[in-house]
């Protein structure tokens, strides 16, 4: 899953072919900025894969069923480990525009879930999905390896998950870092919950596009920050994959 702006991470290479949204039965365009609605299937690293470029969010008045959609649909083509990517507003201030952090852990502050339906998802079999282990370790010392080799800084931390669509007050910076959250953004975390209860490994990385010093937030600002960090960031996904087990 590729988060806003990243979607130019990994277009253009010959061995992922697109397809839009449209043509996977009528799936909605995203309203997003950032995400271009269009599924990237083919091989990358040797392995099967298929990246979406640009997911839906509640603020866009999903459900969050809808918001997990693109998720369930990679779950059942096949896939077992799901990798998702934000850009993130960074909290933790020893962190600077431009670093990726993966996710070590998440606080959920949307007020919902994925599982918070009368019947579960179709594969999902338990009501009460384990957390405890969220984010793959091994999955992150890969991703660690495979940034730094990339040119990245690459950070550790917990990601705090708000529905949006307002940019956090000063006050909700200061609550969210004395949560202990280290990055904020406003998707991700209902997608790892569906993930995870459908026994998937999770990768989840953030692009911190802008840090949390008392200046305004600005959609452009995260759309260009994502877009210089495109293709470290592609070269960082593309030998996560390779790592991954057959």
């Amino acid at each position: 899953m590729l988060g806003s702006g990243l979607a130019r991470a990994l277009r253009g290479i010959d061995t992922l072919a697109p397809i839009g949204y449209a043509a996977l039965d009528g799936l909605p365009q995203p309203r997003a900025l950032g995400h271009v609605g269009e599924a990237l299937a083919g091989k990358l690293g040797g392995k099967r894969v298929v990246a979406f470029c640009g997911r839906y969010h509640l603020y866009e008045g999903r459900t969050a069923q809808e918001v997990v959609s693109l998720v369930e649909l990679g779950i059942a083509a096949g896939a077992r480990t799901v990798i998702l990517t934000n850009a993130a507003g960074g909290l933790n201030r020893t962190f600077e525009t431009g670093d990726v952090m993966l996710l070590r852990d998440h606080l959920n502050l949307t007020g919902t879930s994925p599982l918070a339906t009368a019947e579960l998802p179709p594969g999902v079999t338990e009501r009460f999905t384990n957390m405890s282990d969220a984010y793959s370790a091994d999955l992150r010392e890969v991703a660690r390896v495979a940034g730094e080799r990339a040119g990245l800084r690459v950070r550790e931390g917990v990601y705090a998950g708000l529905p949006g669509p307002a940019y956090e007050t000063p006050a909700e910076v200061a609550m969210l870092r004395l949560l202990g959250a280290d990055a904020v953004g406003m998707s991700t975390v209902l997608e790892t919950i569906d993930a995870r209860a459908h026994g998937c490994a999770v990768l989840g990385v953030s692009l911190i596009t802008n840090v949390h010093d008392g200046a305004p937030t600005t959609s452009e600002e995260v759309m260009v920050e994502a877009d210089r960090a495109a293709k470290a960031f592609a070269n960082m996904l593309a030998t996560v994959v390779a790592e991954l087990p057959a």
